[in-house]
């Protein structure tokens, strides 16, 4: 049996626009925004001496690389003629004192992946690990990356 691809077409460059608006002082929280979506609530955490309760650009970060996963995860899924039921994913992410430098960086994040319900579960993991290595997000960032897959 031959199954044919699905096509998404996409024309490229593609242009993101989000903005961001705060006042003066570390307790005071802010709202950002991605085009017309509704705002989130941003702030400072805790850990860094700000208010917490919002969204930090540390959360923001891992969640940038987590939905880009399952975001292309699910367009290569479709395209491929594959299902699945769900996919779970959860990041720690780890900042510390860059090792030669005097700042701050995102030094590693751990990702764990769990898909349940696969269609067909050898190829529904090989297009997981596609996506894996295709996600433009994580391909722009160089934090340390390790990944725990479970595809049932």
């Amino acid at each position: 049996m031959v199954v044919k691809k699905k096509e998404i077409n996409m024309q490229l460059p593609v242009n993101f626009t989000v903005q961001s608006k705060s006042e003066s002082k570390i307790e005071t929280q802010w709202e950002s925004q991605a085009n017309s979506l509704d705002p989130i609530p941003c702030c400072i955490p805790k850990e860094f001496g700000g208010p917490g309760g919002g969204y930090s650009p540390e959360d923001l970060f891992a969640l940038s690389i987590v939905t880009c996963i399952i975001a292309t995860f699910k367009v290569y899924t479709e395209k491929s003629n594959l299902s699945f039921e769900t996919i779970d994913v959860n990041a720690d992410l780890t900042v510390d004192k860059h090792p030669s430098e005097n700042f701050l960086s995102m030094s590693h994040i751990k990702i764990s992946i769990d898909v349940k319900g696969a269609s067909d579960k050898e190829r529904v993991e090989k297009t997981l690990n596609k996506a894996i290595q295709d996600c433009a997000v994580s391909n722009s960032v160089k934090t340390g990356k390790t990944f725990q897959i479970n595809v049932s």
